[in-house]
């Protein structure tokens, strides 16, 4: 099943007194913001314009359109310090992804939206958490 995880962990100093559940407060909401922008990445991949399967009814014309279904399946888990956005276990998501076995006999090698994604999470996590981690600086008494 096509899944991205987000997992982080919380030691020192911080982890620890008075402070703990402020950081971790925190911290849980960097994780939820990360996952809420792969969500979004997650949804313009699987729409792509100005024409494609993944469009609307309305948007391509009758019986030109995929019901968007897939998309609606996409499907953030919130835990504390990790979560996870997989697509609820759609049975042809493999496919789409490209890591099914069909895919090795087709010529449809798969959209890797999970996969690109991912990469696309991985390059942009920093500028995410950036302000949550200046606020949490100024309310534990530092300089941002």
């Amino acid at each position: 099943m096509p899944a991205i995880r987000v997992t982080s962990k919380f030691t020192g100093p911080l982890s620890r007194g008075s402070n703990r559940m402020m950081v971790r407060r925190e911290v849980n909401g960097m994780i939820r913001d990360t996952v809420e922008a792969g969500v979004e990445r997650l949804n313009e991949i699987l729409r792509p314009r100005p024409a494609g399967v993944f469009l609307t009814v309305e948007q391509a014309g009758p019986g030109k359109a995929s019901t968007g279904h897939y998309r609606s399946n996409l499907h953030p888990t919130f835990g504390n310090l990790h979560a996870r956005i997989d697509d609820n276990g759609v049975v042809y998501g493999p496919w789409l992804e490209g890591t099914s076995r069909r895919n090795q006999t087709t010529r449809f090698k798969g959209y890797s939206s999970f996969r690109r994604t991912r990469d696309w999470l991985d390059k942009r996590t920093l500028s995410i958490i950036r302000p949550r981690v200046a606020r949490l600086v100024r309310r534990l008494g530092g300089r941002p």
